[in-house]
């Protein structure tokens, strides 16, 4: 019994402990919120080691469920975990240049000896992004675009643009128009029964939530013309006719393909049958069968 908890002691003595209060992962060199392209500096920080030859750091992925190692030094290597490493005067950084939201983490330094293993606090980097803005006015029949510059309408006309963009949260969108100091809330401009007076400079700004300072917006030009009402009409029929000649001919296409193909199956039909129902005879005297002299009856009827 005695040798038993002796063995269990040692056992305990021996084993590695793994601690996480002596290593530590920060951001620095870096102030305020991080936008998607900044240069992002991770180290890792140990408070008693001073050589960082043990201590690597580890990023997690989602999808092999598992941390990788990122170091220079290993043989495992893809632009998923490229990455920029080094070790100099005891100091180990991290560098992620022009840093994009697959590369938000999460992140972890770990040391791995023969007295302990220490592992950091796991750290998520909060990339902030507003992307490229797109108009588009909406409606039947409508021009879809992304990149809406001059919009052309008739007097009279319902007017619809929407504003749209992708960012890391729910973006604000502000509508207004050139020498005008009103502005509309919203993703949408509407403007109905649009007259001359209506015409001029629109523009879409579109604000982070959470960034003040990052936001983006984009302008089109109204013009509302008179003569443009024909032109829309000649316009939409040309849409009509775009669309309805092309399907119209694929199925002229299509029902003479398949009148061939039946009336081709009918005359192979056909053809077997006569094939089976005549029979050439052979007749005993003929050169399609042995001589004989007196048997003229045919052998097949």
């Amino acid at each position: 019994m005695k040798t038993l908890f002796v063995l269990l002691i040692f056992t305990l003595l021996s084993a590695q402990h793994v601690s996480s209060a002596n290593v530590s992962l920060v951001i620095t060199g870096h102030h305020g919120p991080v936008l998607e392209g900044d240069d992002i500096t991770l180290e890792c920080l140990a408070d008693t080691s001073e050589d960082m030859s043990t201590y690597y750091f580890q990023k997690y992925s989602k999808w092999m469920n598992s941390w990788i190692t990122l170091d220079t030094r290993m043989s495992f290597r893809c632009w998923y975990y490229a990455v920029n490493i080094t070790r100099n005067d005891g100091q180990l950084f991290l560098y992620l240049n022009d840093i994009q939201t697959y590369q938000s983490g999460p992140y972890r330094c770990v040391s791995n000896n023969s007295l302990q293993t220490e592992v950091s606090e796991n750290i998520t980097i909060p990339i902030n992004y507003l992307r490229d803005v797109s108009l588009f006015r909406t409606g039947f029949f409508s021009r879809y675009t992304d990149n809406l510059k001059v919009l052309t309408v008739a007097p009279g006309d319902d007017v619809e643009v929407e504003c749209s963009a992708y960012s890391s949260g729910t973006p604000l969108y502000e509508w207004s128009r050139d020498g005008d100091d009103w502005i509309i809330v919203s993703n949408k401009l509407k403007l109905q029964s649009v007259a001359p007076e209506h015409a001029g400079t629109y523009t879409c700004k579109v604000l982070h939530p959470s960034v003040p300072d990052l936001s983006k917006s984009k302008s089109f030009s109204l013009v509302v013309a008179k003569e443009y009402k024909h032109h829309q009409a000649v316009s939409d029929i040309y849409m009509i006719l775009a669309i309805v000649l092309p399907a119209i001919s694929l199925l002229i296409i299509v029902v003479a393909f398949a009148i061939h193909m039946y009336r081709r199956k009918n005359a192979t039909e056909k053809l077997l049958v006569d094939e089976g129902g005549q029979r050439t005879p052979i007749y005993k005297g003929s050169l399609d069968s042995l001589p004989s002299v007196s048997d003229k009856q045919p052998l097949v009827m």
